[in-house]
C-alpha cells in the first residue's frame, strides 16, 4: 500500500467524519487513488457520473435539499474545469460544495505534461477557500492532512456557504505494486483520532445575531409604518418558515411569496395564513396599481424574488427598504437598500415576532382583494379551455402534486409560470431551483441530486432548451431510490425571447434568438429507459401526470406548445387581470 493510498483513505475517512458521505465521481485515472478510497469506505455513498458538469450540478442540488455538502471528485485537466458552472451556481446561492480535484505534481505543471492545466484557483473567486494538497511525502504529518480536510468541509458551510476546492497532487505509480509496507510509525500521531471515531479537528459554527438594539429600531420603524409590505424570496435551507408566517401575521402585513421561498407551501401554516399572496406578478404589472398602492415599509427576507413586476414595485417605491438574509453580499439591483441585516431569516422572525406588538399595514385588505381577483381569473381560464397551455400545466402541477413532494423549476420560463400562476396549498412541499445565476444549465443534474437529498418523490418543471443542454443527466435517474417525473414543456426553441423586445426583430428572432431545434423527446426517453407520454389536452396531461406519480415509477412526460400562443394566452390574462383591478380597486 503505497503513500498515494494512506493519504487517499485518510482524505476520505475524515470527509465522512465530518458529516460529507455523499460522494460524486467521475472515472479517470489521475484520480484513482481517491476513487479506490471512496469505494473502500463502507460509509461512504457514491454516485459515479461520467459527466463532470452533470456530478458537479447534481452536488449541488443534493446540497440545496440537505444543506449538507457533497464532494465532487475527478481526474487532472479540463475535468475539473467542466465543474465550473455549478461552482459558479453554489457560489451564488450559498450552497456548499466540496472539490478534490486531482492533480499532476507541482514538476509537471507548465510543461506540457499530459492532461494538465493550471488547477489551482481555478476558480477564482467564486470558492469560499482553496488549498493546493501538496504530493504526499512522509516529511509531512498526517495530521496536517486531516486539519487540511477539517478546514475545507468548514469553510464550505460556515456563513457565507459556497463551494471550496482540495487541490490533490499525486505522484506515480498512482496505485502502489510494492509488498504491504507498514505504516504504523507514520500513523502513530493519530492513534487518538483512531480510536474516537470523530473529526480531528472539531470548528464550532458560527451564527450571526443581530444586536438587541438592531432588533428595537427595525420594530420601531415597523410600529411607526402605515402600509408595510413583507416579501419572501428564496431562503437558507433548514430556515424555519413557519416563523416568517408568523410574523407577517402578527405584523397583519401582506406576504409576498415568491415560489421558491417555499413559503406558498409550509403545510397547514401557509394555509391558515390569508395574507400570503401569491399571484401579485399578474397585478403588479398595472403601473396604476403599484403607483396608488405603494408601500412606506419593505421587509425582504431571502433572495431577490423571480417577478420583474414585483422588482419594479420596489424599485418605484420610496420606501424605507430592509433586507434580510444569512450571507454578506450585496443583495441591491435596484440600489434601493436602507437597511442591511444579515443574519437567518428564521431566526430574525422569531426575535422580532418577541419584540413587537400587533401593527397593520393599509396594504393587506388591497392585496388580499387583487389576490381574490386573480384566482377568479385563472380558475375563469383553466375550467372552459382543453388545449395545452404553458401556464395551465405549471398550475395543474402544484395542483395535483402529493404532499411532501420536491418540484425543481427550469430557468427562463417554467420559473416564471410557476411563480405567477401556483397557488397557496396546504400540502408541504420542497421547491427547487437554479437562481444564483439564473441559467439554465444542469437543471437535469441539479433535480435529481434534489430529490436525492430530500428522499421524496419530485417533479421537475424543465423547458426544451434546458433538457437539450442536460440531457445526459437523464443517465442519473436510474442511481436514484426515489422517482423523478419529468414534465418538458417543449415550445421548439426559447419560448421566454417571445416576451422581450427582440422578438419585433422579426428578420433575425428565429435564427439567432428563437433557436427552433424541431426535436422531440420520446427517443430520449427510449435511451435512458423511461417510460414517456405526450398527452394533447389539458385533462389528459391531468390525468397522464396523477397516474406518473401514483407509479411510483420515473418517467418524461412531453407536452408540446406554441411560443406565440402561450405569449398571447399570457396577454389575455394580464388584460383580465388590469380590467378587473381597473373596475374594483382603482376606480373612483
Amino acid at each position: 500500500m503505497g503513500l498515494n493510498h494512506i493519504w487517499s483513505r485518510l482524505i476520505i475517512e475524515e470527509l465522512i467524519r465530518c458529516g460529507v458521505t455523499t460522494l460524486c465521481i467521475s472515472p479517470g485515472s489521475r484520480s484513482a487513488p481517491l476513487v479506490i478510497a471512496a469505494a473502500e469506505n463502507k460509509r461512504a455513498c457514491t454516485l459515479v457520473h461520467t459527466d463532470e458538469r452533470g456530478a458537479a450540478f447534481y452536488a449541488m442540488g443534493y446540497a440545496k435539499a440537505t444543506g449538507r455538502p457533497a464532494a465532487l471528485i475527478c481526474t487532472s485537466g479540463t475535468a475539473v474545469a467542466n465543474y465550473f458552472p455549478a461552482v459558479i451556481e453554489a457560489s451564488q446561492s450559498a450552497i456548499p460544495l466540496l472539490i478534490l480535484s486531482s492533480d499532476r505534481p507541482v514538476e509537471l505543471r507548465d510543461a506540457r505534461s499530459p492532461q494538465t492545466i493550471n488547477q489551482v484557483n481555478i476558480f477564482g473567486d467564486y470558492l469560499r477557500w482553496h488549498f493546493d494538497l501538496p504530493a504526499p511525502d512522509k516529511a509531512l504529518s498526517p495530521s496536517f492532512l486531516l486539519t487540511t480536510v477539517d478546514q475545507a468541509v468548514y469553510r464550505a458551510i460556515n456563513r457565507p456557504a459556497g463551494p471550496v476546492q482540495i487541490n490533490c497532487q499525486f505522484r506515480e505509480p498512482l496505485i502502489s505494486s510494492a509488498e504491504k509496507e507498514c505504516w504504523d510509525n507514520y500513523l502513530s500521531i493519530l492513534d487518538h483520532w483512531q480510536k474516537t471515531g470523530r473529526a480531528f479537528t472539531t470548528h464550532a459554527k458560527s451564527e450571526s445575531i443581530p444586536s438587541i438594539e438592531d432588533v428595537h429600531r427595525i420594530g420601531k420603524m415597523i410600529r411607526s409604518s402605515e402600509n408595510g409590505l413583507l416579501i419572501v424570496g428564496q431562503l437558507p435551507s433548514g430556515t424555519d418558515k413557519e416563523a416568517i408566517i408568523r410574523l407577517a401575521s402578527e405584523l397583519g402585513w401582506p406576504l409576498l411569496a415568491d415560489i421558491n421561498s417555499g413559503i406558498r407551501f409550509a403545510g397547514s401554516a401557509s394555509e391558515s395564513a390569508s395574507n400570503v399572496i401569491a399571484h401579485y406578478d399578474l397585478y403588479l404589472r398595472v403601473k396604476k396599481f403599484r403607483k396608488k398602492f405603494s408601500p412606506d415599509l419593505i421587509l425582504h427576507m431571502g433572495d431577490m424574488p423571480v417577478s420583474k413586476s414585483l422588482n419594479q414595485y420596489i424599485e418605484e417605491s420610496h420606501a424605507e427598504y430592509i433586507v434580510v438574509n444569512s450571507h454578506p453580499f450585496r443583495q441591491d439591483p435596484m440600489f434601493r437598500v436602507t437597511q442591511r441585516i444579515e443574519t437567518n431569516p428564521g431566526r430574525f422572525a422569531l426575535q422580532l415576532s418577541e419584540r413587537i406588538q400587533k401593527t397593520a399595514s393599509g396594504l393587506t385588505g388591497i392585496f388580499c382583494q387583487a389576490e381574490e381577483i386573480s384566482r377568479t381569473v385563472i380558475r375563469d381560464s383553466v375550467l372552459p379551455l382543453d388545449d395545452i397551455r404553458e401556464w395551465a400545466v405549471s398550475h395543474v402541477i402544484f395542483e395535483s402534486v402529493a404532499e411532501e413532494s420536491g418540484i425543481y423549476l427550469g430557468n427562463s420560463l417554467p420559473v416564471r409560470e410557476a411563480d405567477a400562476f401556483a397557488a397557496c396549498s396546504d400540502k408541504r412541499l420542497a421547491i427547487g431551483c437554479n437562481r444564483g445565476a439564473n441559467g439554465i444549465d444542469g437543471t437535469i443534474a441539479s433535480a435529481i441530486g434534489f430529490a436525492s437529498g430530500l428522499n421524496r418523490p419530485s417533479t421537475l418543471l424543465i423547458g426544451d432548451l434546458a433538457i437539450l443542454h442536460d440531457i445526459n443527466s437523464l443517465a442519473l435517474i436510474k442511481k436514484l431510490e426515489v422517482p423523478v417525473t419529468v414534465v418538458v414543456l417543449n415550445n421548439d426553441g426559447g419560448g421566454i425571447f417571445s416576451f422581450l423586445p427582440v422578438a419585433k426583430l422579426t428578420e433575425y428572432f428565429e435564427t439567432y434568438f428563437a433557436t427552433p431545434h424541431g426535436l422531440k423527446f420520446r427517443n430520449a426517453a427510449e435511451l435512458f429507459g423511461l417510460p414517456y407520454e405526450s398527452p394533447e389536452s389539458l385533462s389528459s396531461f391531468r390525468k397522464v401526470y396523477q397516474r406518473s406519480i401514483d407509479s411510483g415509477i420515473s418517467s418524461i412526460i412531453e407536452v408540446h406548445t406554441q411560443r406565440d400562443k402561450n405569449r398571447v394566452e399570457h396577454e389575455m390574462i394580464w388584460k383580465k387581470v388590469a380590467e378587473k383591478i381597473q373596475t374594483q380597486l382603482l376606480s373612483g
